[in-house]
């Protein structure tokens, strides 16, 4: 009876509440700040620990009607009171991150209020996101948020409108920055720049609006930068240049469509690059460049000399991905000798679901003779149509170690490339094959997988196969 009874008590104790405060607060941490402040009610010990948390996120979507999914005044009135309560009462401490998501922010001086109450906090880290009812103007910026010297990481998920002082220093401790902007700020980039003279990671979303824009990218403390470009207007409103300058970068992410011209400089640092020229139009214009057969040829010349000129500008990096878009645009050049030498080159992805793509394969692997890893297809699936090249590029049996295929669907041209790698990959270490994730009775298509591949030649002897 003792034991059963010293096991009861055992089960009913409370070893959590009497943890310290600090790992408390660490467990709060993980939590939204509307449900690490409920957690007050469970007893006194737990009644002011939340006060000492130092991520602050706050999100009016919590507060959405279950039914309507619509977000009423008096559920904005009270998520407003909620967030004034919690920066209240939890003053002195200093602030870590403030996230705030207002799917409905009705006042913008509360906005204002807000940031101004966790600059003067300390605070390391912000994220916004706003959307204010029935408003066209972009939403400024709160002014104290230029000058605060803790500010390290500044997420704006909205498009705000950012004024950055004509002279002067500001932003002076900020290392990563993800805005959105549009080209009718003039010089908004180059401003930027000599403004924030410790910036490390950029990432811009860039709303094209007029006929010609330049983005001067220049920084020697910079080492990863995201471009993404999106065109809000029709086709004559399209061309831009960005001009990147940057010695230290590290790793490079572009989304855009020509006609663009992509001026590099300098980028020696190279390690990851991602290269996506896709099509981020409207419906409509879409259908126009399809319909008409003068437009698209025009964007098929200038996309394969706009991908090529960028081409030439990272022949430095060691990771390279290339999407199907871009690869597409390359491939009236693909008769001739055009494509750069990556000799740093050891990993290559390549989207590939079109047959005319593979005719670029041995093109590529002539211009990276170190590649060691390979990625083709897509999670979706591809369209193989293969054809064996006229020679074997020497990476591929002397180089290349790891062979990674996405979206197998057991065509048989997919069989055909399969037993071309293993034939003649001689170093070969593993061949990993995905299966489209939507194929019905997969696993009977990875029995059949491994049955075939026992009948396949293989330049390594070394070389395992597996299907995911």
């Amino acid at each position: 009876m003792d034991r059963q009874s010293d096991c009861s008590n055992q089960e009913k104790e409370d070893r959590i509440s009497g943890l310290p405060d600090p790992i408390l607060c660490h467990i709060l941490s993980f939590l939204p700040t509307k449900d690490a402040v409920a957690t007050s009610i469970l007893s006194s010990s737990w009644k002011l620990v939340w006060t000492s948390l130092t991520n602050l996120c706050f999100d009016d979507r919590l507060c959405l009607e279950e039914i309507t999914g619509v977000l009423t005044n008096d559920a904005s009135t009270m998520f407003e009171n909620f967030v004034n309560r919690v920066l209240v009462l939890s003053y002195p401490v200093d602030i870590n991150k403030f996230s705030l998501h207002c799917c409905k922010l009705r006042y913008l001086t509360y906005l204002h209020s807000w940031v101004s109450i966790v600059i003067m906090r300390n605070v390391r880290e912000i994220e916004l996101s706003i959307k204010i009812p029935c408003c066209s103007m972009r939403v400024k910026l709160p002014e104290s948020i230029y000058a605060s010297k803790t500010l390290e990481i500044l997420k704006l998920n909205s498009d705000f409108a950012i004024k950055l002082p004509p002279s002067g220093l500001c932003f002076p401790s900020l290392k990563i920055l993800h805005v959105e902007i549009d080209n009718r700020v003039d010089n908004f980039t180059e401003t930027l720049f000599s403004n924030c003279t410790v910036l490390e990671d950029l990432s811009i979303m860039v709303h094209l609006y007029r006929d010609f824009a330049t983005f001067n990218i220049s920084s020697r403390f910079l080492k990863r930068l995201t471009l993404k470009f999106l065109c809000e207007d029709d086709l004559d409103l399209l061309s831009h240049r960005v001009v990147i300058t940057a010695p230290n970068l590290d790793y490079l992410s572009i989304i855009d469509w020509p006609p663009v011209s992509y001026m590099l400089y300098e980028l020696h640092s190279l390690t990851k690059v991602i290269v996506d020229f896709s099509l981020l139009y409207t419906a409509d214009t879409f259908l126009e460049i399809l319909n008409d057969p003068s437009v698209r040829q025009y964007y098929s010349d200038d996309a394969a000399k706009c991908a090529v000129q960028l081409l030439k500008g990272i022949t430095s990096t060691k990771f390279l991905s290339l999407s199907h878009s871009t690869i597409s645009g390359l491939l009236d050049w693909s008769a001739v000798d055009f494509f750069p030498t990556f000799l740093n080159l050891t990993c290559l992805e390549m989207e590939v679901f079109n047959f005319r793509c593979w005719g670029l394969l041995s093109v590529i692997f002539s211009g990276a003779p170190n590649l060691e890893s390979l990625l083709l297809g897509r999670d979706i699936g591809f369209d193989c149509k293969w054809t064996k090249p006229h020679f074997v590029p020497d990476c591929l049996l002397s180089r290349v170690k790891t062979i990674k295929i996405r979206g197998f669907e057991g065509e048989k041209d997919q069989f055909k490339l399969i037993k071309y790698l293993l034939k003649n990959g001689q170093v070969l270490d593993t061949l990993i094959i995905i299966l489209q994730s939507t194929l019905p009775q997969k696993m009977g298509l990875k029995d059949m997988l491994y049955q075939l591949l026992l009948m396949f030649k293989r330049g390594s002897k070394t070389c395992q196969v597996k299907v995911l």
